[in-house]
């Protein structure tokens, strides 16, 4: 009887050591996926913090952006305003109706992304300014003016705007 006993006591021993290690074993395999999941989140949020405005590589994407603030600084942008500049994109970036919505639908995302494009001007125009000539430049002046003048006459907040792209393209 003290044989079972004994038996029964290694076994509840051995037993209850097994889950104690197992035990262990997950907490330590949660922790470190905890640790890496943490990493995988640093790496994540700053590809996320960065700005799409700071990843711009496209001039026509750039200029979208400043034509597409311009107006909006006269208010919600209204379906006029929309199809004058998707029509007026094409016309200068020699680009198809797919290519000028896709611009535009760029150009609406990234505002709402940082909510005045105005403040970000110079980053905003550094394809511009890289890739472009004096007479891309002069034409995207031309496009900001024409976007601001579709509701009518231009505000201060689009002529500032307006002169800050141009102090920047001419730098």
């Amino acid at each position: 009887m003290h044989i079972i006993i004994a038996v029964l006591g290694a076994l509840a021993a051995a037993f209850w050591a097994f889950t104690h290690f197992v035990g262990a074993a997950n907490q330590g395999r949660e922790a470190l996926g905890e640790v890496k999941g943490v990493i995988r989140r640093g790496k994540w949020s700053r590809r996320v913090d960065q700005r799409l405005i700071e990843n711009l590589s496209d001039p026509r994407e750039a200029a979208a952006v400043l034509i597409y603030q311009t107006a909006a600084y006269d208010g919600a942008v209204t379906d006029r305003q929309h199809d004058r500049i998707v029509a007026a994109m094409r016309a200068a970036f020699d680009a198809d109706e797919e290519t000028g919505e896709a611009l535009y639908a760029f150009a609406r995302m990234a505002v709402g992304e940082i909510n005045d494009a105005g403040n970000s001007v110079k980053k905003i125009l550094r394809p511009v300014v890289d890739v472009c000539t004096d007479d891309e430049r002069a034409q995207l002046i031309t496009m900001m003016e024409q976007a601001a003048e579709i509701e009518g006459p231009p505000t201060d907040m689009q002529r500032r705007l307006i002169a800050e792209a141009r102090r920047v393209l001419a730098a």
